[in-house]
Formats: structure tokens, sequence, C-alpha cells
């Protein structure tokens, strides 16, 4: 018989020695860990490729590969002819015209932009005119640039002077007869509209209707006149010539103008539909410029309009209006801009910002009815007649229009919604293979893809980065000075992981914000249009909010979009979407979550968009202060896990749609950019590339690969140039966010003084892009885009050659603190961005 003592006695034994061995292995890996992390953390230098020195006098052949780098990098910035890509600054602000042109002529044989039935279009003479006349109002008006008294200052405003609509001219430059019509526009489309009243064709126009759209001759207008869009798919020309016309025409004026500053804004309202050569406009700035405009000597001088002398001399009379901090609600404007290095800039947010339901709907539509009765009462009741109740009690435009989309949205079930947002649908073609679904129709203006005349495929990818990088800065810049809270999702989300820079093959913008902060955007500011600061460029954007974004349960539609940010020179636009409450059936994923928190008594934070995308508190809140591009924004708290639950691949897969994440120079590159680095032998099987293989080559590229690859390409080369110190902080950024595996968030930075120190750096800095209009208008035209890539020279031959370059390298040392690459990787959710 055993004794059972001993058993006993043997399995304690084995169980210690169980115990220590398990001990001693986990102290091992515990300790292997640690040591990583440290090495982890050890490794960041904030030391990048252009400080290293270069030897004076040395051929660039004995350099090192280190300098042979920074030689190249020095050389972007000094060579503006080869690399003219690189000087992102506004070049051209300069508008040459003559007067005359532009005023009502005495002489009715004359013609003038004032009678003539063509359009004229630039920006410089627009924003020009604008920006001398809110100055003058601002000065006579509001010289404090006070808020209480935004009405004071009053413009007016068309469309034809914001956005190119001169491709009308084609049809406008005809007699009225010749003119193409509405069956022109269907002529060659995929199926018929379901909206057969979408035009109208000129010659049919009672006068009721050109009172309606405020034109009082048929000569200023097409022979179709397009008051929605049809809904079907038409080829390139008729689709955007079919959003021009209703821009000319039928599409309603915004509501106020927004110049954003680095120091705060400029903001007027809009009057009545009226261009500026049918106002008195550019007659009064003439006048502020000593120029008599009845004097045929004055008026026949050619003068210079610049848009940047104006808006320098704005900003030296009157101070930019920096945001109240009554509407900076969570003090995020305070945070970003605090100057402590040492100081958190993590955003807590409070759960009630997602808690928008029909309670608070009804609220706000009591208190807006509470407001014009007694108002009402106020203007017709005369024993009750107060001025100041009056004003006090008064519905400014942008609260008439949300008290509008109030009560509209609350008399719409979500199965009857209509479709708010339209969509420039197009024909697939040879030229083509755009079906324009990321571009809204009023301001289409050619897909990003299409090979329009004068345009080649790197024409086209260039103009894709220049109107991706900006829609970006806007939307951020603005929200920023308007303390609205947002953040980037889904597929930039995606790639700022990577680089912290947007992807090179993903054209969509998502941002997410919460729901109640959805409603204060649309409340203050729907149909605004934002123009940037003017010393960057001339962009413009419309923020257009949907009348259903107060529905917040699952889209039965197509609104699973609450917001957009649109670019209205293009029709491009950033997709905003609220996160909040709602009465939807969870995934079953959130199960243990719900039951964790019924378990502790907690209330259930779990918020959904109109998308079906959902996500806990926890995982939004605290936001992050990170860069993408160079531009200061938010990213969720939870960021890892959240990308890895969308792309199940996305954060560990280097190759994507052709191209390659290269650590070396923290850039994803095309592979047919990359194949000659390496021997064949050591990437195919057969005539076919190893994906695994390349991936592993690229992966390992040493510094003699590194240089070979920024000799052989000058894109590659003018890229880094842009945006090796982003990358280079973004590389900082996440071995201080996440563990060694860079798969795993460090979930509470709260006390660590580094990270603290390293979002302290980031700073809007200057446009990672050239100007849109620079680009289309004048640089891509004078620049030849077929010059070979240039010999790298001696230092002596630098010298010689770059004596009349002043401009440019002034451009390197601006430059260098604020550059980025948009680099992309997204597997999913192509089609779910088609709504």
């Amino acid at each position: 018989m055993i004794n059972t003592r001993f058993v006993k006695i043997f399995f304690v034994i084995i169980l210690v020695i169980n115990v220590l061995y398990f001990t001693r292995i986990y102290t091992i890996e515990e300790t292997k860990l640690k040591q990583a992390a440290i090495n982890h953390v050890s490794s960041i230098t904030y030391f990048t490729d252009d400080q290293i020195t270069i030897p004076q006098g040395k051929k660039y052949e004995e350099l090192s590969n280190k300098e042979k780098v920074a030689y190249l990098l020095e050389n972007v910035g000094k060579d503006g002819s080869n690399y003219w890509l690189a000087n992102t600054n506004l070049l051209e602000p300069n508008l040459k015209i003559n007067p005359a042109d532009f005023l009502p002529s005495s002489n009715e044989n004359q013609e003038t932009w004032a009678t003539k039935s063509t359009l004229y279009y630039d920006p410089r003479f627009t924003i020009s005119v604008y920006l001398n006349e809110i100055k003058h109002q601002l000065m006579t008006q509001n010289p404090q640039n006070d808020k209480a008294l935004n009405s004071k200052i009053v413009v007016p405003f068309s469309w034809s002077d914001w956005v190119d609509l001169t491709l009308l001219n084609e049809e406008l430059s005809k007699p009225i007869d010749d003119r193409a019509n509405c069956e022109w526009l269907q002529s060659k489309i995929n199926k018929p509209t379901k909206y057969p009243n979408f035009c109208h064709n000129l010659k049919d126009l009672s006068e009721v209707e050109m009172d309606k759209i405020g034109f009082k001759d048929k000569k200023y207008l097409p022979g179709f006149v397009v008051e929605s869009s049809p809904m079907n798919k038409a080829p390139h020309k008729q689709v955007m010539m079919q959003g021009k016309s209703h821009l000319l025409t039928y599409q309603e004026n915004p509501l106020s103008l927004i110049f954003l500053t680095k120091l705060g804004t400029y903001e007027a309202q809009i009057s009545d539909k009226q261009r500026i050569v049918h106002t008195e406009m550019f007659e009064h700035y003439l006048e502020r410029k000593n120029i008599n405009a009845n004097h045929l000597e004055d008026i026949n001088n050619e003068i210079i309009l610049n848009p940047v002398d104006e808006f320098n001399d704005l900003l030296k009379t009157i101070h930019p209006r920096p945001l109240d901090l009554n509407d900076d609600i969570y003090k995020m404007n305070l945070i970003t801009r605090q100057k402590d290095i040492n100081a958190s800039r993590e955003l807590y947010l409070d759960t009630e910002a997602f808690n928008y339901q029909q309670e608070q709907i009804d609220e706000q539509i009591r208190d807006y009815e509470i407001r014009l009765n007694k108002l009402e009462e106020l203007m017709t009741n005369e024993l009750h007649y107060d001025p100041k109740e009056i004003e006090i009690n008064a519905l400014n435009r942008h609260e008439l229009n949300h008290y509008n989309g109030l009560k509209y949205s609350n008399s719409i079930s979500i199965n009857d919604e209509p479709t708010y947002y339209k969509l420039a649908t197009l024909i697939k073609d040879s030229t083509n293979q755009d079906a324009g679904w990321h571009n809204e129709w009023r301001f289409f203006n050619g897909a990003l893809r299409y090979l329009k005349d004068g345009y080649s495929m790197k024409h086209l990818e260039i103009r894709e980065q220049i109107i991706l990088d900006r829609l970006l800065r806007n939307w951020f810049r603005f929200a920023e000075e308007k303390g609205i809270i947002s953040w980037i999702a889904h597929g930039p989300l995606l790639s700022w992981y990577w680089d912290g820079l947007m992807f090179p093959f993903d054209i969509d913008i998502d941002i997410q914000m919460p729901s109640a902060e959805l409603n204060r955007l649309s409340a203050n500011y729907n149909m605004t249009l934002v123009i940037e600061d003017i010393s960057e460029g001339y962009g413009k954007y419309l923020i257009d909010c949907s009348s259903f974004l107060h529905h917040r349960d699952k889209a039965r539609q197509d609104n699973v979009i609450d917001a957009r940010f649109i670019d209205i020179d293009t029709g491009t636009y950033i997709d905003i979407t609220g996160l909040g409450k709602n009465n939807e059936k969870p995934p079953d994923e959130f199960d243990s979550y719900i039951r964790n928190k019924n378990s502790q008594g907690e209330p259930i934070e779990l918020y959904m968009d109109r998308r079906k995308h959902w996500l806990n508190f926890e995982k939004i809140n605290p936001l992050r202060y990170s860069m993408l591009g160079g531009v200061p924004l938010y990213i969720p708290n939870d960021v890892m896990s959240m990308l890895n639950h969308e792309y199940t691949q996305g954060t560990t897969l280097y190759y994507f749609d052709g191209y390659y994440y290269v650590p070396s120079i923290r850039l994803w590159i095309q592979q047919e950019k990359l194949t000659f680095l390496f021997d064949e032998k050591d990437y195919k099987d057969g005539n076919e590339i190893n994906v695994d293989k390349f991936t592993q080559l690229v992966k390992t590229m040493n510094d003699d690969l590194k240089v070979k690859l920024l000799e052989s390409d000058k894109d590659i080369l003018i890229e880094y140039y842009l945006t090796h110190h982003y990358t280079s902080l973004h590389e900082i950024e996440k071995k201080l966010m996440l563990d060694p595996s860079l798969q795993h968030l460090i979930l509470d930075l709260k006390h660590n003084t580094d990270y603290h120190q390293l979002t302290s750096k980031f700073k809007m800095g200057k446009p990672l892009r050239k100007p849109l209009f620079d680009y289309e208008y004048i640089e891509r035209l004078r620049h030849d885009e077929h010059n070979p890539v240039p010999e790298p020279q001696t230092e002596t031959e630098n010298q010689n050659d770059n004596q009349s370059n002043n401009d440019t390298n002034d451009n390197k040392n601006d430059n260098k603190d604020n550059q980025d690459n948009k680099d992309n990787i997204k597997e999913d959710n192509k089609n779910e961005n088609k709504n």
C-alpha cells in the first residue's frame, strides 16, 4: 500500500520545483521585456538626416552614406529649378488687371465683365476685393472685431466669384438659341433619371423662375439651368456642367465667411446674391487706392491686386478675433497652445458629449420657439415693444437655419429620409476609371485620376496630394480656432500608425466627433465658407451639415455621413460622422463590456455612428494630441485596439496595392520604383515577384540602398525632404506610446514627461504641399516635369550653380520643421465610403 504521506511530500516537492522553475522563467522573460522596453525608448533620437555635417571640399563620391543623404537633402533646398515642388510657399500673389475691364462702361459699345455674358474667375481678384471691403467695414463698424457686432460686417456673394465656373463660357459665348440644353446633359447616361425636373431649358424659363435664381437677363445663363442632381451616371464633362450650372443658378449662398489666420479669425455675414462686378465693391476698392473710377486715365492704367498684401494690411489694422473662452467648451484651444513643455495636451471629454438624443432635440426646439414667440409678441403688441428685448430674442441666420433643420428632421422618420449628399457619379471609359464617388456633385471639377487635357498622371498625383493635405490642414485649423472637438478615424488613423502621414493610395479622409459637438457645429457653422490663411493659399471650404444629423440610429438610406468639409475648388471632401447613444442593438463583441458595466453598477457608455461603427467611451477618452502630415490633431485613446479590430493585418503588412512601406525613409513607395535595388533572383519565383521575399528585402534595406534610392528618383527625394522631420517625430511618438512590439498601447501617459515634451513640439508649420491655384494655373504650366534627375554635384559646383536661388534657399529652413508625406494602407471599407 502506497504511503499517502510520501505521495503528499512528493507532490509538494514537484510543486515547489515547478513554482521555482516558472518563477525563474517569468523573471527572465520579464527582464527581457524590461530590457527591450529600455532599448526601445533609449533608441529615441531627435537627430535627423539633414543635421549631418558635410565635410568641406570633399567630392560627392568620397562622402559617407549619411553625408550623402544630408548632401542630397541640402541640394533640394538650394536647387529651386529641379526641385520646385519642394517650395510650398505662395509664389504668385500678384494679379495685373486693367480696372476698366471690371467696371460698368459708359460706352455702350464697350463690353466689360459687368456686361459680358461670359464669366471671369481669379481667386486673387475676389479675395483682394473682399479683404479690402471687410477691413473697411471693420474699421468703421467694428474696430475691436467684437463677436457681438458680427452682424455689422455684411457682404454680397456669388458662387461665380469664388468657384471657377468658366467652363460654362463655352455655352455662354454662343447665341442663346444655340446653347446646349437639358437633353444634352442626359445624352450619354447609363440610365434615365428618376428626377426629370432636375433641369430646366433656358428657353422655357419664366420670369418668376428668373427672379427666383436672381437673374434679369437670359444671356447670363447656359441653355441648361440645373436645379438638382439627376443622380444617374454621365460622362465627365456633362457632370461638371451640371454642378457649375447649379452653382450659378439655384445653389443657396453660404450664410457667412470665415477667414482663418494664425491668431484667430475674421468673419462676415452674407447678404444678397451678386457678383463683384455687379456691385460697387470694386469701385470702392479703387477709391481706397486713390484711383478715380470715373477718370479714364486712371482706370485704363494697369494695376496690381495682391491678396497677401491685403491680408497683411488687415492683420496690421484690425486684430483677428481669438476664440471666445466660453466657446472653448473643452479648453482645447487653451490646451494645445499652452507654453509649458511638460504639460499634458491630452483632451478629456465628458460622457454627456455623446448623449444627443430626442430629449436634447426637443429642448432646443422649445428654447428656439420661446424666443420666437416672445419676438412675435414684441413686434406685434405695441405695449410690449422693446428694441433691447427684440435684439436679445432675435435668431441670427445660423440659429434660424438650425431651428428649421431640427423641425424638418423631427418631421421625418428614419425610413423616409431623402438622400442628403449627392455625388458626382461618372461613366467609366478609357480616360476615366473613377466612378466619382469621392466628389460632391455641385463642386465637381474633374475626378482625381481623370486624364483631362494638359495633365499627365504625374500631374494628377501631385494635384491629389495638394487637395487632400490642404483639406486636412484647414479642417483642423478651423476646428482648433473654434474649439470644435474631432479626431481622425478609419483610413487616416491607420496611415497615422505607419509614418504619421496620409497614404499615397487612399483618397478618403474620415473624422469623427461626439454627437453633441456635431450638433454644435451645425448650430454655429453650417453653411459657412472657410477661407484658408491667405499667406498660405486660396483654399475655400464649405461646411455642409446634413439635415438628418439629429437622427442617431442607423440610416436606412444613404445618410450615413453627418457633415462634410468640402473643397469647393474640386468637390473633394472630408467625411464627418458623429458618435453617440442610440436605440440600436450593440454587436456581440460588446457583450462582455456590457456585463462588466452592469456588474459594477456603472452606466454603459457605448456609442455608434450612422455607419454602424461602435466604440465605447474608454476607447475614445482621453484624446491624444498628435500630428498627421504636419497637422496637429487628435487621435482616440486606445488607438491600437481600434486599428487591429478594424484592419486585422493593417498594422503588420508592409505591402498594399502595389506599394511597400520602406522603413529606412519611412514612406510608402511603389513597387516599380524599388525593384532596381535588388537582384531578381532574391525576390522572384519564376517570373512573378514573391511579395514576402520582396517585403523582407525592403524592410532590411541598408544605407547604401537608401542612398541609391534617393539618388535615383527626384520625386522620392523631394518627398523625403518634405516629410523626414515629421516621420522622425512620429517614430519617437510610437516608441513613447507603444510597447516594443509596436502593437500594444501604453494607456496611461498622464505623468510621462518625455511624452508631453514631445507633444509640445507638435505645431502647425508651413503647408506640406503647394497651393492648389499656384500649381494648377501657374507653376504646372511653367515647369517641365520631364527633366532628368540631376547628377550629384561637388561642393564647388553646387555653390557656383546656386547663386541665383535665394528664394528657395530660404525655403529649406522653412520646410525643416513642417514637412510630411501622404501614404495610406486601407484593406477594406472601400464600398462603405461610397455612401
